[in-house]
């Protein structure tokens, strides 16, 4: 991970050695809305290993405290800052193809987020640069919020939850549900609760999912789907698992500019 001078109160994630590959963008919005760019370096570095440009919000050297979401009450009552997730994806637009980032290929643009992360995420799911969604350990807190905004998602968008004891669960739940026919989806739990594994050395499941999502949803790689389509993530740790029209994905396979190994 590095910092870039133009690119304030971010961290910028990718492969050691990126050259002779495009690499897709995770715009990464932290769980907490924790102005911390290595909240969650392990996964960040896991999925970014394989193939991969993020930029995490906040610093290295950041403020970890944000305006966590609450058990209850709504989503727009509590403190986000979603434009810091936006800055990221503007300034790769401005910067992808040039210097030191010509390996970056923004016509691939996913957000993600976690936990407080994930309302972020939320308000910045419908800008036109961003292809896909990825939703972690999160929802919208009220009902009437999530058949306001999920109801209206027409982008692929996949949960990743902590099954029953995290405390967004329902919350999820009730966002896939409300999605409209047609958006591709799907909901896994892992059944470790809210933190997930986060935090375990290379992130544990939620980087194998993570990663295999990244691959399918941005890098093209069919056979990553079968995590997702497959029963794979049951295999991987995963408790259960549903999806929804992923038949209607079309992903073809991102340029390579020459061979390449992961680090």
């Amino acid at each position: 991970y590095f910092e870039d001078s133009t690119l304030s109160n971010h961290t910028i994630y990718q492969p050691k050695d990126p050259s002779g590959l495009k690499l897709p963008v995770i715009a990464w919005a932290n769980g907490g809305c924790a102005n911390q760019g290595l909240s969650h370096q392990s996964f960040l570095t896991e999925v970014t290993s394989y193939g991969a440009f993020a930029i995490a919000v906040g610093p290295v050297k950041g403020n970890p405290g944000g305006g966590g979401p609450p058990p209850s009450g709504n989503s727009s009552s509590i403190p986000i800052f979603p434009e810091r997730q936006k800055a990221a994806i503007d300034w790769v637009v401005k910067n992808a193809g040039k210097g030191n980032y010509t390996h970056v290929d923004t016509s691939r643009i996913a957000v993600w987020g976690m936990s407080c992360g994930g309302i972020e995420t939320y308000v910045n799911w419908a800008d036109e640069r961003v292809s896909s969604i990825g939703i972690f350990n999160s929802g919208q807190l009220a009902a009437n919020e999530s058949i306001a905004i999920a109801s209206k998602i027409n982008k692929p968008i996949f949960y990743f939850m902590g099954g029953p004891t995290d405390i967004a669960y329902e919350n999820g739940e009730r966002d896939y549900a409300n999605l409209p026919g047609g958006t591709p989806a799907w909901l896994g739990n892992d059944g470790l609760g809210h933190g997930g594994s986060f935090g375990k050395p290379n992130a544990g499941p939620i980087a194998i999912a993570g990663v295999h999502f990244m691959q399918w949803l941005l890098r093209g790689n069919a056979s990553a789907g079968a995590f997702f389509t497959n029963g794979d993530a049951l295999k991987s740790g995963y408790t259960d698992n549903k999806s929804k029209d992923l038949d209607k994905l079309n992903i073809t396979s991102i340029q390579r500019l020459s061979h390449w190994v992961r680090n």
